[in-house]
């Protein structure tokens, strides 16, 4: 299971980011969203190569971005990152549910039309009004490749990206004079009711430690997987 929501994961993450396969572990790097720790990253790690570390420094640097290194249930690298000055910065929490709500929400899909409207909503909620440019080209090159949905009042988008028989939600945020509102949680019902039609096994999203959102997502009935230790320097 493990194996194939990590694959959801990267699959998702390629769409927006450039992809490396270096000696052990994938790279990931997008110049115009630099600094963000999701579309930027170290990921995939299987070894503690000095090599292989050096040479995605220097790919990280080379994108003005800094450095994200994930560890899967990976202590040795851990150490390892530690030793050459690295430091921990987050946790990111990989969570599930499958369980079908009893209401069935609606959302808008977004086509070439209205991905302005997508782009609208997502800058403001990520705080990232200079990613407008950069988003709407993303969404362009994608669109064909994953969902974007906003909800019925366009407070909250997100994307939906199926693989393994996974229904991978990313994205998901609301702009903040909407929030507490109950348009993200719609989005998610929304979404489950996708994985049901679809006969897929379940819904996944990832949340970071940092956001504050694992209680939000317990009480929806999202049972946590497994978590990745993320390291900077």
């Amino acid at each position: 299971m493990m194996q194939k929501m990590e694959s959801n994961d990267n699959g998702f993450t390629g769409l927006w980011s450039n992809a490396s396969q270096l000696e052990c572990g994938t790279i990931f790097l997008n110049p115009t969203l630099a600094d963000d720790l999701f579309f930027n990253k170290l990921t995939n790690v299987t070894c503690t190569s000095e090599k292989m570390i050096a040479e995605s420094m220097d790919q990280f640097q080379k994108n003005h971005s800094a450095p994200y290194i994930y560890s899967l249930n990976y202590p040795e690298l851990e150490e390892y990152l530690k030793s050459k000055g690295f430091v921990y910065h987050d946790t990111q929490h990989v969570l599930k549910k499958s369980t079908l709500p009893s209401m069935k929400r609606t959302a808008t899909k977004i086509t070439h039309d209205t991905i302005s409207l997508w782009t609208e909503i997502f800058c403001e909620a990520y705080d990232c009004p200079g990613w407008a440019e950069p988003v709407s080209s993303i969404l362009k090159n994608s669109i064909s490749s994953a969902e974007y949905y906003v909800d019925e009042s366009s407070s909250s988008c997100m994307a939906l990206y199926e693989k393994n028989s996974i229904l991978g939600l990313y994205c998901l945020g609301t702009i903040p004079s909407k929030r507490k509102q109950g348009s993200a949680a719609s989005l998610i019902d929304f979404a489950l009711h996708e994985v049901n039609s679809r006969n897929l096994d379940f819904l996944m999203l990832e949340t970071y430690e940092r956001d504050n959102l694992s209680k939000f997502y317990s009480n929806l009935g999202f049972e946590s997987i497994y978590s990745k230790n993320v390291f900077t320097i």
